[in-house]
């Protein structure tokens, strides 16, 4: 039987276990430990719970070296001073933070070789010939002990999966990169592993797993970073739904953006409240709380929820059965409610009791039959230091989770997507081995992190709620497919042009923020008045437009003393509302490229520039795009091949097939930079653009995003004139790529708030 997805769950800061710091249990005692001779050089210590830990400080550049907490015995001596190497040391000191070197690189060199860097050095990358580099090519080493950018890899395209490269601080085995083939990742000493120690090439062409870094114990991640990686995250999984296809149920499922408000997403929030977390941290995980239920409200979805805390025991404030588990207010009532006392008498760490309970949960809801249980999503949050001291090993609850999830069962239908289990790792006493073992792992997605404290992490939630509308939520769609149908492209408008004399021209475009929708300047005329120009959008018809901008250099009659009769080079305009669009589920922006809303829509690094936008959006190759076609009413979504690689030549070199174009002396009195040309039987049999749809998108759907790269400028052939005709293979149609006029798209909407890189 099929089971449902998971929710968003959980705060847990836990307590430790095993290993050189152990957990107190609830009736241990312990004699007081002397300070003499604790000090550290170069910095200073504090003492935790009552004296039961001792922790080191450093100044900013340095860590505690060679351990960070030290614990008082029951018998009244500290823990020993003991390296990764098992050595052991008289007096703890303050290091410098340097970043790890490469431990290895294939298929290419980087330099300089070194086996630590110091901070804001460089490392740079070369591949051999025959050999492309993906990733950074230059690397520079952050305050923080990380690598600033990506992995860099060289590779040959000879594998069935790209090579997926030996991250810095790394030792990959295996070099074989067939379909099942493994590689394996191990850390130097000292450090330890985060992500996946084996990946797996798919037969999709990806790895399973996530990709592994090396963590060093003085190791965080800043709010920015948490919040970049998580909240991409986050933003996947609310839009994204595995739907049924019911025409090729023998073909992997994709994500795509399915939102059912009725039950689609469990949301469990589970808060520590035992001796070990102490009264302020609880306090901040319920305020993380608040400000995720908040974010997810803001997301137009109301998930069931449950909140649970815990200690010794596990208490559930708030029940998936419960009748208000769906609104959203009434929960974060019953949160603020919880006291840090209500678990005072039983103050152990039973991680795997909380996590039971939550599966529990799971199983009455699936006995009741629930239509929509074997679509339904479970999201897994925690918060927590990775230790406990009772109950046994919490990762067994995660297990039986999955599977009665059937997580990982079918390997060509892993339903990997119905769970997500986020750990983060705060406070002094961190154990990065078991919060890693404790979260998802997936590829491309980071689902484990590490705040230095309490007031890191509530910024983390409070960037969630502070981010707008329009960078958060663009290239959305919240209808659902049936039979190849969208019932709604929520950015798709029809722009309207009244003439006295030609009567109406219609054109698409497709909305790109509160007040402008972004077409084709061919579409009107120098004549043309912004009074006799409406705009359809969002179920409402006739909105007012207030102007329209063309690009400086468009000029269709420019080439016309030449015999060129259409020129449509810059064939792109901006239309104007009086009044701006009231953005809701059935109308909202697309994403442009170059804008941090299109870095969260791709989940890449805030960081990440306009250039390596391209190469994601449009690598050499041909990428599968698509462009919205309106029949009887009815949108449909076509599938083309943009021919960015090596079959971009043969693409544009049938321009000159076009009508007019016949006797053009050079290609590129045609065909500028500045479009992408898509059409053509090779790969597939591509469909073609009618005339009415200029100036509609042509977009990339990525990660359940949909992205604008193009505007509909011209064609080879009016392919609609003879519809029951096979399309000749020189049916291509041009783009006005965005990426080449970026500069007058940031200068015309620079007062939209879209945040172009």
């Amino acid at each position: 039987m099929k089971k449902t997805s998971c929710s968003w769950f959980c705060v847990l800061p836990l307590f430790l276990s095993t290993g050189v710091i152990s957990a107190p249990s609830e009736s241990s005692t312990t004699q007081p430990c002397p300070l003499e001779g604790v000090e550290i050089s170069g910095g200073s210590f504090q003492l935790l719970k009552n004296g039961q830990f001792l922790e080191y400080v450093c100044p900013s550049g340095y860590y505690p070296y060679p351990v960070k907490i030290r614990q008082c015995k029951p018998w009244g001596s500290w823990s020993t001073l003991q390296t990764p190497n098992k050595k052991i040391v008289k007096k703890a000191e303050c290091k410098v933070i340097q970043c790890p070197g490469p431990e290895d690189f294939e298929n290419g060199d980087f330099w300089p070789r070194k086996h630590i860097y110091n901070i804001s050095e460089q490392i740079f990358f070369h591949c051999y010939d025959g050999y492309t580099l993906h990733g950074s090519a230059n690397r520079i080493c952050q305050p923080s002990g990380r690598w600033d950018g990506f992995t860099a890899i060289c590779d040959d395209g000879a594998g069935h999966c790209r090579d997926p490269g030996i991250p810095i601080g790394t030792r990959k085995a295996g070099r074989q990169y067939r379909m099942e083939d493994s590689v394996t990742y191990h850390c130097g000493q000292g450090l330890t592993l985060q992500g996946s120690q084996k990946r797996t090439c798919m037969e999709d062409g990806s790895w399973s797993g996530t990709e592994p870094s090396c963590q060093d114990s003085f190791m965080y991640d800043t709010s920015e970073e948490v919040f970049a990686a998580f909240i991409s995250s986050l933003t996947e999984t609310i839009e994204g739904a595995d739907a049924e296809n019911e025409h090729n149920p023998g073909e992997q499922h994709k994500r795509k953006i399915v939102l059912d408000p009725s039950g689609s997403m469990n949301m469990y929030l589970v808060l520590d409240a035992s001796d070990s977390i102490g009264k302020n941290n609880f306090t901040g995980a319920k305020k993380c709380f608040a400000s995720l239920i908040e974010k997810v409200a803001s997301y137009g979805v109301n998930p069931r929820y449950a909140v649970v805390t815990y200690a010794t025991e596990a208490k559930a404030v708030v029940k998936l059965s419960d009748d208000q588990s769906s609104d959203a207010d009434w929960v974060t009532q019953q949160l603020e409610k919880i006291k840090y006392t209500d678990h005072q008498l039983k103050s152990g760490t039973n991680t795997k009791r909380a996590l039971m309970l939550l599966y529990e949960m799971m199983i009455l809801q699936e006995s009741k039959n629930d239509i929509n249980w074997n679509k339904t999503r479970h999201v897994i949050v925690l918060m927590t230091d990775g230790n406990y001291n009772m109950g046994g090993n919490p990762v067994a609850a995660i297990e039986q989770i999955r599977e009665f999830l059937d997580i990982g069962k079918n390997r060509k239908n892993p339903r990997e997507n119905y769970l997500d289990v986020y750990v983060f790792g705060i406070g002094p006493l961190v154990d990065q081995e078991k919060i890693n073992d404790l979260a998802s792992k997936k590829d491309g997605e980071r689902h484990v992190f590490k705040v230095k404290d309490m007031e890191d992490l509530e910024h983390v939630f409070s960037l969630m709620i502070d981010e707008s509308n329009t960078l958060g939520l663009c290239g959305i769609a919240w209808g659902h497919q049936k039979g190849g149908k969208y019932e709604r492209q929520p950015w798709h408008v029809a722009i309207n042009v009244i003439r006295p004399s030609a009567g109406k021209e219609t054109c698409k475009g497709a909305v790109v923020s509160e007040y402008f929708v972004l077409t084709a300047a061919h579409c009107f005329n120098v004549d043309d008045q912004a009074h006799s120009i409406k705009v359809d959008a969002g179920g409402i018809q006739n909105r007012q437009v207030d102007a329209v901008y063309f690009h400086p250099n468009y000029d269709i009659n420019k080439k016309k003393a030449e015999g060129i009769p259409e020129f449509y080079d810059y064939d792109i305009a901006l239309v104007k509302l009086k009044k701006k669009f009231i953005f809701s589920k059935d109308l909202r922006p697309i994403c442009l490229p170059c804008t941090e809303a299109t870095n969260r829509a791709l989940r890449l690094p805030l960081s990440t520039t306009c250039e390596q936008q391209e190469k994601e959006l449009l690598p050499e190759k041909n990428v599968k795009a698509l462009f919205v076609f309106e029949d009887k009413n009815n949108m449909l979504q076509k599938e083309v091949y943009i021919k960015n690689g090596e079959m971009k030549a043969s693409c544009e070199g049938d321009a000159r097939k076009a009508q007019g174009y016949e006797k053009i002396k050079q290609l590129s009195d045609v065909v500028t930079p500045r479009f992408l040309c898509t059409g053509g039987n090779q790969p597939y049999a591509d469909p073609n653009t009618c005339k009415g749809d200029s100036g509609g998108p042509l977009i990339i759907h990525k990660k359940s995003r949909f992205i604008q790269v193009g505007v509909i400028s011209w064609g080879v052939e009016d392919v609609c004139k003879h519809p029951n005709r096979i399309p000749p293979p020189h049916a291509r149609d041009f783009h006005i790529n965005l990426f080449r006029v970026l500069p007058w798209l940031q200068e015309k909407l620079k007062d939209e708030d879209l945040g172009f890189l």
